[in-house]
């Protein structure tokens, strides 16, 4: 059985995208779509649930808290070919299916986000 483990508002704990992100970026004179490898941090969460701790931190939480940005596709200034955006929020897509904290279901340790939302 896996250790599923509450994701939390703490250093080093990471979203890292599975698939690039491809952004159209200028090179020369063009906008090329260029695939950029892209992470956010959930020291930068919102909305996390403050009075309910995890080793101390605040607990993310599904259809509440999200990352405020997605870093490393910046220089893709002409924007995401799929989403249309650039450094954008990330909202978590799946989340424990039993463990809520204030009514609202925890995200674990290998769920799923959507980036750039």
């Amino acid at each position: 059985m896996s250790r599923e483990v509450v994701a939390r508002k703490q250093q080093g704990w990471l979203i890292i995208s599975n698939l690039p992100d491809v952004c159209k970026t200028p090179i020369g004179s063009s906008m090329i779509p260029v695939p950029y490898p892209v992470i956010a941090k959930l020291t930068d969460s919102a909305k996390v649930i403050k009075s309910v701790k995890a080793n101390g931190h605040s607990v993310v939480v599904y259809d509440k808290s999200y990352a405020i940005k997605t870093l490393g596709d910046q220089a893709g200034v002409g924007k995401g070919i799929k989403s249309g955006t650039v450094g954008g929020k990330c909202y978590p897509k799946t989340h424990s299916k039993t463990v809520k904290a204030n009514g609202k279901y925890v995200i674990r340790h290998n769920d799923k986000f959507r980036m750039n939302g």
